[in-house]
């Protein structure tokens, strides 16, 4: 039988049930290839985002058009393998499918039809549903993790309705167009908004939301009822234009929703606007929000507008709430602190309290106590920098505190803050940087451009991301998707191992992280807590700290077309395209029902057919195997060989000897089992009840065992391999693909049974479990049976963890009778590290 594959010609006989599975295998890779073409994809459409090219809309419908065909071949090729298990997904990903062609033909997107949208849907890409203020609320909420009083808004869908049932556009124009006087022209436009009437289904859409907060623990007693114009906090800030309310009970929301809406025609507003504007212009979202119950309040502004290049933010803060702050009524306290973390206050200025007299202390800072503690301030310089950076400008921020000392975010909106003095050239930033020693240069792959500063800071899978200080540079040997976390707040993130189409790369596209992966030494180079300035660009890191120009954030500068109609598509395309909600395969939300992106499509198709080929080799279809040719290698096993495709060399007959392997995957698990310190040769110590145990097990027990468990088998391809062992009374799979596309790489490992009593089984199982946790698996274990997968990891690193796979396998075959006590599980851990190669 010729093989399926461009290559070699398959070695030994395949038989029916092999022959079945070249073709599911030929499916799979199909699936690997289509993948890799849309995350490439995805990939162009970040770095155009990110500024690194230009673009127009013929570049987002081309590209657009090409990710949707390439993920319905990946549907059809999952199916294909499965039988047709997963046909639903066809319509979801239509749907999907149908909203990104809406997107770009200037609808309003998957939520356009929705009177009222929940929180969890918000984003900074809704301004034309949620408004300005709805918009960056839910983008803190949902993308920053920030705390924020958690509610709903009226649409601009639900506006329109109202105004529309109402005939509201109609005679407001009418009014506009005959009345000049902007005290006349509210006048009458007010008395039609006290008769106008909320729609029915708004206003139960409304009063459901308001029950559902009401019932919440806790429930909130009163709201804020704000606006949430679209254009407001933008270009056109439009402040104190529009009315809010707070202190609003449940049952007066309505009435103070409409109130807010007609404040799009109060006298300020039609003074602010051309005379000349529609009644549809500027329409108005409304945002419901539970009321804090504020201790102190206050605002931050991430740059001190006075001094924008003086490296300070300024945070002003007031006892209770902070309307009378903001409305200029009070002053309050007013600090500055330093922009760079840990966040030294620089000067106090406290408001005078009762008999003492206000002013500043030695060195600017002064004696006492203020409103808010310095754990709160620097707090709030941390939610500021993560702020500006998610926003890419200066951030006016309000804030409140309530009375557990938890701060609440109210508000974010741009601070245009003006620059004074002569701005740093590109040139003169250029000589400055040539003066720095060079640490680093001409290595890795461009993820995310940028230009920034920060202490080196080295991290790993388990750094716990709270412990990491804003605005450092994150160094890591890989490009682990577990740093995600970290991503939101470095400066930069530096890696060893990495690539430019990865789940990390993407993180850092998303979040606007300067990046650059796969250098090779970085973490040789760059020693914790050197001070850096990492040049993205030129793929350069030098030694020191320069001044970046005010109008750009340490955070590596501000995406060049960032208020651009093409932007703000391309963001709202890739919000339906690029994020992952698909991120653990063993949870219960993990499932078809819950794909919503693009992303969510390729992560779903790529684990089920990881699924389909475990599966195969779990329920025994593979046959044939006794005809397959034996490993002749200096192990005590026995391996036969099914090579479904470039496994092996095409040299015809001979000697099967380790030399002719291909396999990737397979040379390397080889690689480990050849290392005779591995091995244990000892007779093994039975025991009376090991005997005992062993003759009450017999191979039936074992779950899963296929047909062909007698056998040691290795079913192969030039990037794949199978390999499911029968070891005396326990069985143990390896099912892996290796490549140079670190998305398409895992590895799957299964070990259950053995021959000694129960104890020391599973004594044997807790040894496995903790060796396989220390070599990046996400394990499960019952009893003495081990479930453990590894994903997603450079092919570096994949060919090391296999190797040392191959160590495992020979050094626990017949070692769970050696399981004498619970302190052997930390003795042979011991055992096992002093004998396997060290990682290179």
């Amino acid at each position: 039988m010729s093989s399926i594959f461009t290559g070699s010609q398959p070695q030994g006989r395949e038989g029916e049930g092999g022959a079945t599975f070249s073709a599911i295998f030929r499916h799979f890779r199909r699936i690997l290839s289509l993948n890799n073409q849309v995350l490439e994809m995805v990939a162009d459409l970040e770095f155009a985002l990110g500024g690194e090219y230009i673009y127009d809309r013929s570049f987002l419908k081309s590209s657009v058009t090409g990710i949707i065909e390439k993920g319905r071949q990946v549907i059809y090729h999952l199916n294909a393998m499965s039988g047709d298990r997963y046909a639903r997904l066809y319509d979801r990903f239509t749907s999907t499918g149908d909203h990104l062609v809406d997107i770009l033909a200037g609808g309003l997107g998957p939520y356009g039809p929705f009177l009222v949208l929940d929180w969890e849907v918000l984003h900074r890409d809704l301004v034309h549903l949620a408004g300005g203020k709805g918009a960056n609320l839910g983008e803190l909420v949902n993308s920053l993790k920030m705390p924020a009083p958690v509610g709903f808004v009226v649409s601009t869908t639900g506006y329109r309705h109202f105004m529309e049932t109402n005939d509201l556009f109609t005679r407001i124009d009418q009014i506009l167009s005959k009345e000049s006087d902007p005290v006349g022209r509210s006048t009458r436009i007010n008395a039609l908004f006290m008769k106008a009437k909320v729609p029915g289904d708004l206003a139960g859409v409304i009063n459901k939301r308001l029950k559902k907060i009401c019932a919440e623990p806790g429930g909130a007693k009163f709201f804020a009822v704000r606006s949430s114009g679209v254009g407001e906090d933008g270009e056109r800030s439009y402040a104190g234009q529009f009315q809010s309310f707070i202190g609003v009970v449940a049952g007066e929301v309505p009435a103070a929703i409409v109130k807010v809406m007609a404040s799009r025609f109060s006298e300020r507003l039609l003074r602010y606007l051309e005379p000349d504007s529609s009644a549809e212009e500027v329409p108005m979202a409304v945002v419901v929000q539970p009321m804090i119950e504020a201790r102190a309040a206050g605002v931050l502004y991430t740059r001190d507008p006075i001094a924008p290049g003086s490296e300070t933010m300024v945070i002003s803060a007031v006892a209770g709430r902070g309307e009378e702050l903001v409305s200029g009524k009070q002053s309050g306290d007013r600090l500055s602190l330093s922009r760079h973390h840990p966040f030294f206050p620089v000067t106090s200025h406290l408001a005078p309290v009762t008999g003492i007299p206000s002013g500043r202390g030695e060195n600017g800072l002064r004696r006492g106590a203020g409103v808010v503690g310095l754990g709160v301030l620097k707090k709030l310089a941390e939610y500021g920098l993560l702020l500006e950076k998610r926003f890419e400008m200066p951030q006016d921020i309000e804030w409140c505190i309530d009375g557990e000392e938890k701060i609440w975010i109210l508000q974010t909106r741009p601070l245009h803050v003006r620059t004074y003095g002569e701005c740093k050239t590109p040139a003169a930033l250029a000589e400055e940087l040539s003066q720095l020693p060079v640490l680093l240069s001409g290595q890795g792959h461009v993820c995310q451009l940028g230009l920034t500063c920060g202490p080196v800071v080295h991290v790993d899978e388990n750094t716990p991301a709270d412990s990491f200080p804003i605005g450092a540079v994150a160094v890591s040997r890989y490009a682990n998707p577990r740093l995600a976390e970290i991503v939101r707040r470095a400066a930069a993130v530096i890696t060893d191992i990495g690539s430019p189409t990865g789940h990390l790369a993407t993180i850092t596209r998303e979040y606007r992280t300067p990046a650059l992966f796969g250098t090779g030494e970085a973490t040789r180079l760059l020693p914790p807590g050197t001070e850096v300035v990492v040049d993205v660009e030129e793929r350069t890191i030098y030694a020191g700290r320069v001044d970046l120009p005010p109008d750009m954030c340490e955070f590596g500068g501000f995406e060049p077309l960032a208020g651009q109609p093409e932007a703000s598509i391309l963001r709202r395309l890739l919000r339906l395209i690029a994020p992952l909600n698909l991120i653990d395969p063993g949870s219960p939300s993990f499932k078809l029902d819950n794909c919503q992106t693009i992303h969510d499509f390729l992560r779903f198709s790529h684990e089920r057919a990881v699924a389909e080929l475990i599966d195969f080799h779990l329920s025994g279809r593979m046959v044939g195997a006794k005809g397959a040719p034996l490993l002749e290698a200096n192990i005590p096993l026995k391996i036969r060989l099914i090579d479904i495709g470039g496994g092996l060399d095409g040299t015809p007959g001979g000697a099967m000897t380790v030399n002719r392997v291909t396999s990737l995957p397979f040379r390397q698990i080889l690689r480990g089992l050849l290392n005779e310190e591995a091995w244990d040769r000892e007779p093994a110590p039975f025991g009376v009840k090991d005997f005992l145990s062993g003759l009450s097990r017999p191979l039936t027990m074992l779950t899963h065992t296929p047909n062909y468990a007698g056998e040691n088998l290795a079913i192969i391809a030039d990037n794949y391999c199978n390999l499911s062992l029968r070891l005396g009374y326990h069985f143990n799979i390896i099912d892996s693909y290796l490549s140079d596309e670190a998305d398409d790489n895992y590895i799957y490992f299964r070990f259950v049974g053995g021959f000694a009593e129960n104890d020391k089984r599973e004594r044997r199982a807790v040894l496995i479990d903790q060796i396989l946790s220390g070599l990046h698996f996400k394990v499960e274990r019952k009893g003495d049976l081990v479930l453990a997968k590894a994903k997603m990891l450079e092919r570096s690193h994949m060919e090391s963890i296999l190797t040392h796979l191959g160590e495992l396998i020979a050094f626990t075959r017949q070692l769970d009778v050696k399981m004498a006590d619970s302190g052997a599980v930390d003795r042979f851990f011991t055992t096992f590290l002093e004998r396997i190669r060290k990682e290179p």
